[in-house]
């Protein structure tokens, strides 16, 4: 009888040591998604890149990195998720890959994963035909762009790319945010334009989250005026992950509307690259970063 309940221990604690072994971590890097293919390729370029990362981290612990796009088109997360089920993840990190706390990271997300249930924000999913992720593995969501420096960095890096003389140029900064939760959004440009006089001879800078839509030129105008009292070259940089303000500059005919400053002497330059894929390295390493702490202080 003895002998039996020692092999049995023994038994047990094999199987608990193999468990052990093939315990799995699965890394989900989420973006929000546009069914435009131009918006989407430099988001998905970026799982190579961060695998190979990955692959020569000190830190060990990945065994599935995948992204993921909440809206519109596929990869979607619900079909990520069963894949990395399938491989046998037993924990996933989630880590959304947006600008700072919106109503896409505090509650379509989390409803997303089975995080929250809120039917309200799950009714609207619905009409999105967004599929519902259904899974006991456990899920844990990382942070956004917004609480490291990622966003001052990967702005620093466009504004020095598109500057011809830091001292004489005021510089422009754009974003769409979320009113909702409006004072992250509005710290996180008062953040970006202290970063970039710090590590700049720039001067003047101003920042405003507007509308993409109808009222683009009507909310820029009045900034670039203002601009122009202090610089006559102002550099316009759209804090957004793949979107650039030179598109929408030109979609609403801003070379027309601005034509009273330019011919003034004032130029205008927009820039033409967002964060991605750009900045895909500095993006690559705060996703490494984010999860390396993950797995360092996981239970």
């Amino acid at each position: 009888m003895k002998n039996l309940r020692k092999k049995l221990l023994a038994l047990i604690f094999l199987l608990t040591i193999i468990g052990s072994m093939q315990a799995k971590n699965a890394l989900i890097v989420i973006a929000h998604g546009s069914p435009m293919p131009s918006w989407r390729k430099p988001v998905l370029d970026l799982e190579p890149i961060v695998r190979q990362k990955l692959a020569t981290h000190p830190v060990k612990g990945i065994d599935y990195m995948r992204v993921a796009l909440m809206e519109y088109t596929e990869p979607s997360i619900a079909n990520v998720v069963k894949d990395c089920l399938k491989q046998g993840a037993d924990t996933i990190f989630a880590l959304p890959l947006f600008i700072a706390p919106s109503s896409h990271t505090e509650d379509d997300l989390p409803n997303i994963l089975g995080m929250k249930y809120n039917r309200y924000v799950r009714e609207e999913l619905a009409e999105e035909n967004t599929e519902m992720v259904h899974t006991n593995v456990p899920i844990v969501m990382g942070p956004t762009f917004y609480y490291s420096y990622v966003l001052e960095k990967t702005m620093l890096q466009r504004i020095k790319a598109m500057s011809k003389d830091e001292a004489n140029e005021a510089v422009v900064f754009l974003a769409h945010g979320d009113p909702e939760r409006i004072g992250f959004w509005n710290m996180m440009l008062e953040h970006v334009q202290k970063y970039i006089k710090d590590n700049s001879k720039i001067t003047y800078t101003d920042a405003k989250q507007i509308e993409m839509g109808h009222d683009f030129a009507n909310e820029l105008l009045p900034m670039l005026k203002r601009a122009s009292q202090h610089k006559k070259h102002i550099l316009v940089q759209g804090i957004y992950l793949t979107s650039d303000v030179k598109r929408m500059a030109d979609r609403h005919h801003m070379q027309e509307k601005q034509a009273e400053l330019t011919q003034k002497g004032v130029e205008i330059v927009y820039g033409d690259e967002g964060i991605l894929p750009a900045s895909q390295d500095l993006v690559a390493d705060w996703v490494i970063e984010e999860t390396t702490h993950w797995l360092q202080h996981k239970e």
